[in-house]
């Protein structure tokens, strides 16, 4: 069963509505930093939502430890799996276009290729195409975040701050079986929703 958000105001309900929340257990999902920086989602309607999140046993969510200016759910646990957090800061710092994050991370010679759009070798020609189609996120959520020895996976959402929705899959190959490889090559699979622009 699903609790329908409670009466905080049109502004607000049209904030968190255009972000994909429509229900308490949605809001649940999301810290009070995050939903306070959402425009039209003030003081008000947030002493407003703790109050019903109190009533029905829940809380804001806890801070996960990425310090990023979007709100992040879902898989994020690393638990003893490097790897995961590897494709995570992957993730991340791909969404930021954060370079130095990135090169922390990819090979040298790294490859991306996403299915039926493009193939680019080499960290500048990957940094370029993201450089070039930098977006606002509003969120990301990780579906499903796995790795093991050389491989992993994880798939998720993104929603854009023009409402557009982006489903992603990304499947990687790592240097090698050591806590410490690279990114060596990923391959994308890329669905896009648009939304309004």
């Amino acid at each position: 069963m699903t609790i329908d958000l409670p009466k905080i105001g049109k502004p607000a309900t049209n904030a968190l509505h255009h972000i994909g929340v429509k229900t308490l257990e949605d809001i649940a999902g999301y810290d009070r930093t995050t939903l306070l920086a959402i425009h039209g989602v003030g003081p008000k309607a947030m002493d407003i939502l703790e109050d019903n999140l109190k009533k029905h046993n829940m809380n804001f969510k806890e801070d996960i430890g990425f310090d990023v200016p979007f709100h992040l759910t879902g898989d994020l646990k690393c638990d003893n799996a490097p790897k995961r957090r590897v494709m995570l800061d992957f993730l991340i710092g791909s969404a930021l276009v954060d370079k130095d994050k990135l090169q922390a991370i990819v090979a040298e010679d790294f490859k991306w290729e996403v299915v039926d759009a493009f193939q680019l070798t080499g960290f500048d020609a990957f940094y370029q195409e993201l450089e070039d189609h930098k977006e606002t996120i509003v969120s990301i959520d990780v579906k499903m975040n796995i790795s093991h020895g050389k491989s992993g996976a994880l798939h998720g959402t993104q929603i854009l701050e023009n409402g557009t929705t982006i489903y992603f899959a990304d499947m990687f190959e790592f240097t090698s079986h050591r806590k410490d490889a690279k990114v060596k090559s990923i391959t994308s699979y890329i669905i896009m929703n648009e939304g309004e622009s």
